[in-house]
């Protein structure tokens, strides 16, 4: 079966399960906000990641479920949370909670997911050793993620921020955040903590990989937000092309540039984020932001060939899907 189907496969699981720790119809502030996000789409890649994994390295992925649950709701509710944060208004086309629900709302409910995300580990049908593991891989992962948020949210329109910055950012806010899934999953199944260790560091450069190609698609086709292009320069937020241009600009650019990224979201103009853009094309920081993102992606293929597993395949599998999630 290829990669793509049993994602799909998996993730619809993951939907219909959802349903059973977060039951949709409650009358209770929660489920409704909840569900409104949750059916914005999504396509549960984390989860089906965990479950895969556990499958290729010998497991049983119904031991794995309900980590693939708890990755999800983590990951649902970082993203509501993250919505405030940024003060974006739209979310694959629909309106984030915290336009909807109100901010406190979109707060609480992001919260309850997180507690969701904890009982649903404390229930696996594992061992007391294992379930440690992936409790604290889980806590791990939300400290690693918030680290890198406090980063992100605290860079925006730094004068001193660099790819090297860029990249501790990512390596935290990403890395951590996509491997966790899998790293459940080989825990699952039983692997050595030398697999646990190189699953890590294949997250290490897949994560930032695909959050640099975020950074690009933010200016190209928009991230599902009405299509809207050019989100990151309303938020001032410190993408790898910022990074980058930083370093190369000259200082009239530079200052400029910083300018722009420090108008509150709705003093910035069309003209502005096409500036910025012009900018990011004329230092060729688009270009090298696509040839640092392949770079990643083949220290990837590097890592995977350093897994001690007879099964290789389906990392490289999942490397790949991921790569073409990036083109």
């Amino acid at each position: 079966m290829r990669i793509e189907e049993s994602i799909k496969i998996y993730g619809a699981k993951i939907d219909e399960l959802l349903k059973d720790i977060i039951p949709p119809d409650r009358n209770d502030y929660l489920s409704e906000p909840i569900w409104h996000h949750m059916r914005t789409g999504g396509k549960r890649v984390r989860p089906a990641l965990c479950l895969i994994t556990c499958e290729a390295l010998g497991g049983n992925h119904h031991e794995a479920i309900n980590f693939a649950l708890a990755i999800e709701a983590m990951h649902n509710m970082f993203l509501i949370h993250d919505d405030i944060e940024d003060g974006d208004t739209v979310r694959r086309d629909q309106p984030t909670v915290w336009v909807k629900y109100g901010t406190a709302n979109a707060i609480n409910a992001g919260d309850y997911l997180l507690a969701c995300a904890y009982k649903t580990t404390l229930a696996s049908p594992i061992s007391l050793e294992k379930k440690i593991k992936l409790l604290q891989v889980l806590t791990s992962t939300y400290e690693k993620t918030v680290e890198g948020q406090a980063l992100d949210i605290n860079a925006r329109a730094a004068e001193d921020f660099s790819v090297a910055k860029y990249m501790e950012m990512v390596e935290l806010k990403t890395g951590y955040y996509l491997a966790c899934g899998m790293v459940g999953g080989a825990i699952v199944s039983g692997a050595s903590e030398k697999v646990l260790e190189k699953i890590w560091m294949l997250g290490k450069t897949m994560g930032p990989a695909f959050q640099i190609r975020d950074d690009l698609i933010d200016l190209t086709h928009g991230k599902g937000r009405g299509g809207v292009i050019g989100s990151d320069v309303k938020e001032g937020k410190a993408s790898f092309l910022y990074s980058y241009a930083l370093q190369v600009a000259c200082a009239e650019d530079k200052k400029h540039l910083r300018n722009i990224m420090l108008k509150p979201r709705d003093e910035t103009t069309d003209a502005d984020i096409q500036w910025v853009l012009g900018v990011y094309n004329n230092y060729g920081a688009i270009k090298h932001a696509q040839a640092y993102a392949e770079d990643l992606v083949k220290q990837a293929y590097k890592t995977i060939d350093e897994i001690p597993v007879e099964n290789k395949a389906i990392f490289k599998e999942i490397a790949s899907f991921m790569a073409q999630r990036m083109s």
